[in-house]
């Protein structure tokens, strides 16, 4: 469960400097929106 715990700080923290290098805000809101679909995709049982 601390490794999971790790792996997600890890990627939360990737995604807050991604975050401060996109121009404005409907960038921002479109990356996070793909991001969900994506990981909806990849992590849905199906």
């Amino acid at each position: 469960m601390r490794r999971v715990t790790g792996f997600i700080l890890f990627w939360m923290a990737m995604g807050m400097i991604v975050n401060m290098l996109l121009p404005n805000l409907f960038v921002q809101i479109l990356c996070i929106c793909l991001c969900i679909l994506i990981g909806y995709e990849l992590y849905r049982c199906d």
